[in-house]
């Protein structure tokens, strides 16, 4: 609907209140152009009433019971300017973001899942008792071994220090 708007030319200097003057008029225009569109939609009401009422009283005289009137749809998202596919691109754009969002969390949960879930199962308690105890016997083992070949060193050393001193023949005091 076209909004027209019309300026009265001061004849006077300007005075301070001619800002409120300029929107007291704009307002008052929009005021009756509001009254104007309420009463252009009354009036279509009153006009899909009165259709509504002639097909029914039609629809009765014929026989055919009652008639079911169908409006058009709005049309979605008309605005001047917006080409639709860009409305869908932007809806699309919006949904694609919603998803991510959510979406990604719940992929990282269901990965975890799977991998808590592929790793290996927890060992029988008897198992785990009988490899303790092997554990255990293997480190007696190695300790032991460790003195053995502590002796055999030590062994070793009071050897070669035997044969470095100088044989004492008999009757040689030291």
């Amino acid at each position: 609907m076209p909004v027209a708007f019309t300026l009265q030319q001061a004849t006077t200097t300007p005075s301070p209140d001619l800002g409120a003057q300029i929107r007291q008029q704009v307002q008052q225009q929009v005021r009756e152009q509001v009254q104007q569109a309420r009463l252009q939609a009354q009036n279509a009401r009153a006009q899909a009433e009165a259709a509504r009422e002639q097909a029914m009283r039609a629809a009765q005289a014929s026989g055919q019971g009652t008639p079911i009137v169908i409006q058009p749809p709005f049309p979605p998202f008309e605005r001047p300017g917006i080409p639709h596919e860009a409305v869908t691109i932007s809806i699309a754009f919006f949904v694609m973001v919603a998803v991510i969002i959510i979406g990604l969390p719940i992929a990282r949960a269901i990965g975890r899942y799977f991998d808590r879930r592929s790793s290996t199962p927890a060992l029988n308690p008897d198992l785990t008792a009988q490899l303790q105890r092997i554990e255990q016997g293997v480190d007696a083992m190695a300790i032991e071994v460790e003195r053995i070949s502590e002796a055999q060193r030590y062994m070793a050393r009071l050897e070669t220090e035997r044969r470095a001193e100088p044989a004492l023949r008999p009757g040689e005091k030291v």
